[in-house]
């Protein structure tokens, strides 16, 4: 969809236009109206300037760029040294550390560096690798990885890996190893990845003859992904106020005569914010199994709901699980997103579901060729690692920010607390995200101002929302009423202005 707007009376038209960029222009006119310091912007999904990254994490990774200096400079390479050199390496960072840094900062970071190595050579062992301090210290610095100096493992690096797997193990119960992840620039390019490999421009799973399901609503740029290259959907409609999957739309996909090729879940749901239900999930996976579907399952959220179930419990043999470090780190300029498919995905995808489509690689090598810039047939694939310094600094947050994770996590379920108190929305059990309809606001006097004018006259005022209109599919948008329809990013300031929004929300509504 083109980021070109209509040029009507309001600059915009949300029947027809790319919400990502409508957005754009209600942020330079809260900006021109109110100065860009009294902004407040509930349109972004990034965490923004209410939250900022672990500064333990931060704190810890800026030692790490340190003693890559001291590992690895005009003289001496990591490279040379030898397991047998261990007390040399241990007694030359301590030194060089007390060099450089106060005597508390000193102690406290060999302190923190000896807890690193052994979180991770015990994160490495669930992996069936047996790994020492040493391992640790060459995994880091053997190539001066954080310099980027070097054209890094397209898969991502061993030791980063390892560590997501650790963490993902939190989340996902089927057996995994860090061989079961492939790293990408964010999610969003393991979602081009998918598309690019699975479309007419790879194997030709996906085409126009191809049906997808889909839900409703749903991060927009699946819907123009799946426009874009002419594949057609079917969806299940997910209730915004509450979360809940339509009993209705199942009982319509009954009646759907055709093969599903694929399904695409987001799930906790980008723009509702609500997670699906085990028995939901458990519906999903059976649809998947009767259609002998591919899965892919966006997971980014899922941080933010660590008790719940997920689709690779349900079906393991067919799911791709998208995640990133973006959300629950609050650092989307890491561009450190992961690709999981099991050994047991891997082979029942590369020879059941995709079959004669791939030849002579599986699903998991395939992916990877096709993750380069090029086309999907590997071109460029040495250039498609996520770079050393994100990966380096998302295993610093992963590793050493658990309390500050902890807190952010509280503060987001405050911030959703409190906006859904001021305008007293329905909402119950939603985290980052609010979706609702500005007409559904208690004692609304706008209801017959068009929703162009509603989202300017608040931009003016200084809020700033992202409109929800075209997360909806299709046949949920063909009554209009989804138009006045917003999504708020309420991880995108503090818990005052977000309160505040709620509240200017409220009183331009009803005025």
């Amino acid at each position: 969809m083109s980021q070109q707007l209509t040029q009507n009376e309001w600059g915009f038209s949300i029947a027809c236009d790319n919400p990502f960029a409508i957005f754009r222009l209600l942020q330079e006119i809260a900006r021109k109206s109110v100065g860009e310091e009294h902004v407040i912007d509930l349109s972004r999904g990034d965490p923004g300037y209410g939250f900022t990254p672990s500064e333990r994490g931060r704190l810890f990774y800026s030692y790490l760029l340190a003693l890559d200096t001291h590992f690895n400079n005009a003289t001496e390479r990591f490279i040379h040294l030898r397991r047998e050199d261990l007390d040399v390496i241990n007694a030359g960072i301590e030194s060089f550390t007390r060099d450089i840094y106060g005597k508390r900062m000193a102690e406290d970071l060999l302190t923190q560096l000896d807890e690193f190595c052994g979180d991770v050579q015990e994160m490495a062992a669930e992996s069936g690798l047996k790994w020492d301090r040493f391992d640790v210290l060459h995994e880091c610095f053997r190539f001066c990885n954080l310099s980027g100096g070097n054209y890094l493992n397209p898969q991502g690096e061993t030791i980063v890996r390892v560590v997501l797997a650790h963490w993902y193990r939190k989340f996902i119960s089927v057996p995994l190893t860090h061989e079961d992840f492939i790293l990408t620039s964010g999610a969003s390019h393991a979602i081009g990845t998918l598309f690019k490999s699975l479309g007419v421009e790879g194997v030709n799973f996906l085409n126009s003859q191809s049906t997808v399901l889909m839900f409703s609503p749903v991060y927009s740029p699946y819907n123009m992904s799946l426009l874009n290259r002419n594949i057609q959907s079917f969806s299940l409609s997910v209730d915004p106020m509450t979360g809940a999957l339509s009993e209705e739309s199942l009982e319509h996909l009954k009646s759907f005569d055709g093969r599903l090729s694929a399904i695409i879940l987001i799930d906790p749901n980008n723009p509702t914010g609500f997670s699906l239900s085990d028995d939901a999930i458990a519906k999903i996976a059976e649809i998947a199994r009767q259609h002998d579907a591919l899965v892919i399952t966006d997971e980014v959220y899922a941080s933010f709901f660590p008790k719940k179930k997920t689709l690779v419990d349900y079906c393991p043999e067919r799911v791709v699980r998208i995640d990133a470090r973006s959300k629950i780190e609050r650092s989307t300029g890491l561009r450190f997103g992961d690709m999981f498919i099991s050994q047991e995905a891997n082979e029942y995808i590369t020879n059941t579901i995709l079959g004669s489509h791939l030849s002579g690689i599986d699903f998991k090598n395939y992916l990877m060729q096709a993750k380069g810039p090029g086309g999907s047939d590997g071109e460029l694939q040495h250039t498609t690692f996520v770079p050393g310094p994100s990966q380096f600094l998302g295993i610093a947050h992963m590793v050493m920010a658990g309390e500050e994770r902890q807190r952010y996590f509280e503060g987001v379920q405050h911030n959703v607390d409190l906006f859904v108190s001021e305008l007293q929305l329905p909402h119950k059990g939603n985290m980052y995200y609010t979706i609702f309809d500005l007409n559904s606001i208690d004692g609304c006097t706008k209801g017959n101002v068009s929703p162009e004018q509603k989202m300017v006259e608040l931009a003016k005022r200084g809020v700033v929302y992202i409109p929800a209109n075209l997360f909806f599919s299709e046949n949920e948008r063909l009554d209009n009423s989804k138009l006045n329809m917003v999504r708020a990013s309420v991880v995108n300031t503090s818990a005052e202005r977000v309160q505040k929004a709620a509240k200017i929300t409220r009183e331009y509504l009803t005025s």
